[in-house]
C-alpha cells in the first residue's frame, strides 16, 4: 500500500472546508500561474492544475500541495538536509521573524498570524483582491528581510491590534516598490539567492493560511 503524502494535517483540514477559491490561489502560489519551477515536479504540477481546471479537489491533491508548500520552507542551508517538510507552526515563525516581527518564538500562532495579515494586507484585509495580496507578500523589500512589521500595525480605541487603513497601508507599499531589485541580490549573495525565492513562496503561502484560519475560526 502506498504511504500518504505527509503534510501538516492541521492545514489539510482546514483547505478542505474552505471555499476553493483560495486553495486555487495557493496552486497559482506554488506553479507560478502555472508556468511551473524548477523544484516542482511536473506530475504533481500537472496534477494540481488539473485538479483547479475541475475545481475538484482530491485529499491526494491537497496533501501535494502542502507538502510542496512546507518544502520550500526548508530550502534554506540550514534545512537542506531536512527529511521532512517544516510544520506550518514552524514556517509561521520563519515568516514572523522575516517580516522583523517581535518575540516571535514566545508568542502564540494566533497573535503570530494576526500581526502578519493586519501587516501586510491592513484593515482592509478580508477585501483585499488576490493579486494585491501575493504582490504585496513578494514585494523586494519584504523578501530581502527589510519590511518592519511594527510600523504597519497600530492598536485601536480598544487596546485591540488593527492594521493601518487601506489608504495608509496601500502608500506603505507603494514606497516599498522603490527598494530595487538589485538590491535583494547583493543583500541575500549569490549564495543565499534561493532562499529569498523560497520565500516568494513561503511568505504568501503563510499569510494565506493564516489569513484563512482568522476567517474560518468562528465557522467550525
Amino acid at each position: 500500500m502506498q504511504k500518504p503524502v505527509k503534510c501538516d494535517l492541521s492545514i489539510l483540514e482546514l483547505l478542505k472546508k474552505v471555499d476553493g477559491k483560495h486553495v486555487n490561489y495557493l496552486i497559482d502560489v506554488l506553479t507560478d500561474n502555472g508556468n511551473g519551477r524548477l523544484a516542482l515536479s511536473s506530475s504533481v504540477k500537472d496534477l494540481l492544475l488539473e485538479e483547479k481546471a475541475e475545481q475538484r479537489y482530491s485529499d491526494l491533491g491537497l496533501r501535494h500541495l502542502l507538502r510542496e508548500l512546507q518544502e520550500y520552507g526548508g530550502h534554506s542551508l540550514v534545512n537542506v538536509f531536512r527529511s521532512e517538510p517544516l510544520s506550518y507552526s514552524e514556517l509561521l515563525t520563519d515568516v514572523h521573524k522575516k517580516l522583523n516581527g517581535i518575540d516571535s518564538k514566545n508568542k502564540i500562532d494566533s497573535q503570530k498570524e494576526r500581526e502578519i495579515v493586519f501587516s501586510l494586507f491592513g484593515e482592509g484585509w478580508q477585501s483585499l483582491d488576490d493579486y494585491s495580496r501575493w504582490e504585496r507578500c513578494t514585494e523586494n523589500k519584504v523578501v530581502a528581510g527589510f519590511f518592519k512589521m511594527q510600523d504597519n500595525l497600530q492598536i485601536d480605541d480598544k487596546g485591540m491590534l488593527i492594521g493601518l487603513s487601506a489608504a495608509a497601508s496601500a502608500a506603505a507599499f507603494v514606497a516599498l516598490r522603490m527598494f530595487p531589485a538589485t538590491a535583494l541580490v547583493s543583500t541575500l549573495g549569490i549564495v543565499n539567492k534561493s532562499v529569498g525565492e523560497a520565500y516568494r513562496i513561503t511568505i504568501p503561502f503563510v499569510a494565506h493560511v493564516a489569513m484563512l484560519k482568522m476567517i474560518y475560526s468562528n465557522k467550525v
